[in-house]
């Protein structure tokens, strides 16, 4: 019988980087701290808050990156894997998950709140990830964060109306009033 525990309506169940590669991709999850991190599935705000980013950053992508919504993230060499709700990446043949360095990351909080404004925004920013976006439904804000010198500086707050959101020599253009009220 496997150990768990059960830690803010998320289940995380220790194991190896070898059982969890081994897992098959019907488990959905993540993979830190020792253990596979095991969370409900999203709200339908929650997704089509996702959706409707996707749709918005899809229509100002750069030639030769694409956007791609809950897939794996693990760099070369580091024996962890996060799932970003959202990732701008170079256009790739990969598929069991991602190795290179996204131009963007962008999580949308939800039962996870600690894990995405501490865990993993220092794990993005050990990663090397330019950009990191916090879409906060709650709290009805967007943050955007700059990597610099290894950690993240945030570089707006956008809490109503019209934002340019930035990444890179990117601008996403959205109301944030609407995408919250998804």
């Amino acid at each position: 019988m496997t150990a768990y525990s059960i830690v803010d309506e998320i289940t995380r169940i220790p194991m190896s980087w070898d059982d969890y590669l081994a897992l098959d991709d019907t488990v959905r999850g993540e993979y830190y701290e020792g253990a596979l991190v095991v969370v409900p599935l999203p709200s339908q705000r929650h997704q089509l808050i996702q959706i409707n980013l996707l749709l918005a950053i899809r229509e100002h992508l750069r030639p030769g990156t694409q956007v791609i919504q809950g897939w794996g993230w693990s760099p070369e060499g580091v024996r962890e894997e996060l799932g970003p709700d959202l990732m701008v990446h170079q256009v790739t043949s990969e598929q069991r998950n991602f190795t290179g360095v996204p131009e963007l990351v962008v999580e949308i909080l939800s039962t996870n709140r600690r894990d995405d404004l501490v865990a993993k925004l220092n794990r993005y920013a050990q990663w090397g990830a330019p950009s990191y976006w916090i879409v906060d439904p709650r709290d009805h804000q967007i943050l955007t964060h700059q990597l610099r010198d290894g950690y993240f500086v945030e570089t707006g707050r956008f809490t109503g109306g019209d934002a340019a959101l930035r990444y890179g020599d990117v601008t996403v253009p959205v109301n944030v009033d609407e995408l919250l009220q998804a």
